[in-house]
């Protein structure tokens, strides 16, 4: 598979919804650029537009105004069947809520993006080795409702990463998670970052999340306020103090 220097750049995005008989903007002028392995978190405030950037991210839904590219190919160009075929194929996406298939196990619910997209001989290989990775191996027959939150949202990584995709992308993942099993989370995400050179965006409110990427860009209101390294901190307690500095002054201020 082709990977490029940006395996994902957005340029220019802009959201509008309806409420009523009002316009909303979720997102205005928005223009990002993730480089091949980077792990970065998108935060913000409730109402931010960060949960709208990673869906136009995903090519879940699409903007009024701007382009995404994802492996250089723009996902605003293409027709719906193409389209879903891209994101089977390039794009994983993790939710808060897991969305596994309650009937199926946890090997089916992995394997489904496969079989989906007519790969079924490449399964076994792929599942025997992501299974002992994500330590879900004694797991596999299990339904959804018999596995914990921690081992359903490795199951969903898993569905993500099976079909080895451009980009990963995370929305909340560990907002159904206790702290203990959500930074379980963060450091599965971490490591496909670094032993596997996944690129990884993740959406969250929570700076000890947020904490696990490289990088870290703040929206509020719909606009990008800044972005700026962990590397920079000495701990979560300074990241977070930081973080709560910059969503409550002016954006033209911090933009200074």
């Amino acid at each position: 598979m082709r990977r490029t220097e940006f395996p994902l750049k957005v340029e220019h995005l802009t959201k509008r919804f309806r409420q009523g008989g009002t316009v909303v903007e979720a997102l205005r002028d928005v223009s990002l650029t993730i480089t091949q392995g980077e792990f970065l978190a998108v935060m913000g405030p409730s109402g931010s537009g960060k949960s709208t950037l990673l869906h136009l991210m995903a090519g879940l839904t699409k903007p009024d105004e701007g382009r995404v590219w994802v492996d250089g190919q723009d996902l605003t160009l293409m027709p719906d069947r193409a389209l879903s075929r891209f994101r089977r194929r390039r794009i994983g996406v993790v939710f808060q809520a897991f969305n596994l298939i309650p009937t199926l196990s946890a090997k089916d619910n992995i394997l489904l993006p496969l079989l989906a997209d007519g790969r079924a001989e490449q399964a076994a290989k792929l599942l025997h080795s992501l299974l002992e990775r994500l330590d879900l191996t004694a797991r596999a027959a299990h339904l959804p409702d018999a596995l914990s939150g921690g081992e359903q949202q490795r199951v969903a990584i898993a569905r993500a990463v099976i079909t080895n995709p451009s980009i990963i992308l995370a929305d909340e993942p560990t907002g159904n998670l206790d702290s203990v099993t959500g930074q379980s989370i963060c450091k599965l995400l971490k490591n496909l970052c670094q032993e596997q050179g996944r690129t990884i965006v993740v959406v969250t409110h929570e700076p000890a999340v947020a904490m696990w990427a490289e990088r870290i860009v703040v929206l509020r209101d719909g606009q990008i306020l800044t972005s700026f390294l962990t590397a920079q901190f000495r701990d979560l307690h300074q990241l977070a103090a930081h973080y709560q500095d910059v969503v409550k002054v002016a954006p033209e201020e911090v933009r200074q």
